[in-house]
């Protein structure tokens, strides 16, 4: 198989991903109890005749086949439809809160490389002792620990007793960057544990499993550093299945970005599907989860690139 063909098979299977997520998402939010006609009229109003003209105004008196046909028209011309509340078209919505989750999710990402780089290499050259027996503990907590815990509890150590950073909030990037990476700085560090826990144990492991190769000894008889060893020589090698499971957490960061948003009061995507979820506002939630899952697919695309290319016969098979 050569590249092109790889490629297309790899945007191909990633198209289908997409579609079915889609799908599965439109059909789960008409069939979850709750009326957003009702919710967008107001509990108050009981009127049959004034319910059913917004619910034609809204298109929902349609069958869900008929519904989901509409949806996807619309969505082939890059049409993502306009809140059933406020009227606003969603993809305003999605431009304003989408850059504010790219930027969480980055700074999470950063977080956790770095910590799982230091602490993996670390572990790697203290194995088996105190060292390493702290940091592997350390990074199965960070795994365990759920994410709105972590949360709750950075805000309390951090921002109440030490009082070192805000408890929460937002101020754009373009306004002002210094209150800006003040304020994302520990939202950034709680989302990234859970991510350096995973890679702390990836980058432990591979380069324990390198360190008997060959050309690893071949290294350290030639009288190298131990440092120089691992960053020059091991690392390379360690690297490429490490770079899959970061590429799956980066993904996987936009999505669980939304209980951090949550606690820390960011504008994000997250923030912006758990209001419209309360209010059945269809086509927000659509339009969201939709990114979200395009941005995934789109970064796992990204790495089976990055790994084709650190491993070139992955592109042969």
């Amino acid at each position: 198989m050569n590249v092109v063909q790889y490629l297309a098979r790899r945007l191909l299977g990633l198209a289908v991903v997409l579609w079915l997520t889609s799908t599965t998402v439109f059909i789960l939010l008409r069939v979850i109890p709750g009326d957003p006609v009702q919710i967008v009229a107001g509990l108050g109003i009981v009127d049959a005749a004034a319910l059913h003209k917004l619910r034609s105004a809204l298109g929902l008196d349609q069958p869900i086949a008929v519904q989901y046909a509409i949806w996807l028209a619309h969505l082939l011309r890059g049409d993502l439809g306009v809140s059933l509340r406020s009227g606003t078209p969603v993809v305003s919505l999605i431009a304003q809160a989408l850059p504010i989750t790219l930027e969480l999710a980055a700074l999470a990402l950063l977080a956790g490389i770095t910590m799982s780089v230091l602490l993996g290499v670390a572990a790697a050259r203290r194995r088996r002792r105190i060292g390493d027996l702290l940091i592997t503990s350390g990074a199965l907590a960070g795994i365990s620990l759920p994410s709105f815990v972590l949360a709750l509890l950075s805000i309390y150590l951090v921002s109440v007793k030490l009082r070192l950073l805000p408890t929460g909030g937002f101020v754009p990037l373009s306004q002002d960057p210094a209150q800006n990476l003040k304020l994302m700085i520990l939202p950034a560090i709680t989302l990234g544990t859970g991510t350096a826990g995973i890679l702390v144990r990836m980058m432990r492991r591979n380069l324990i499993d390198v360190s008997g190769e060959d050309y690893i000894r071949t290294a350290r008889a030639k009288g190298l550093s131990p440092r120089r060893v691992i960053y020059r020589h091991a690392m390379r090698n360690a690297v490429i299945p490490y770079v899959t499971i970061a590429g799956l957490e980066a993904g996987a960061l936009l999505s669980g970005a939304v209980i951090t948003e949550r606690i820390f009061a960011i504008p994000g995507m997250g923030q912006l599907m758990m209001l419209n979820i309360a209010e059945r506002d269809y086509p927000v939630v659509q339009g969201c989860v939709l990114v979200v899952a395009a941005l995934y697919v789109a970064v796992n695309f990204v790495i089976d690139l990055l790994y084709a290319w650190l491993d070139p016969r992955m592109a042969v098979r």
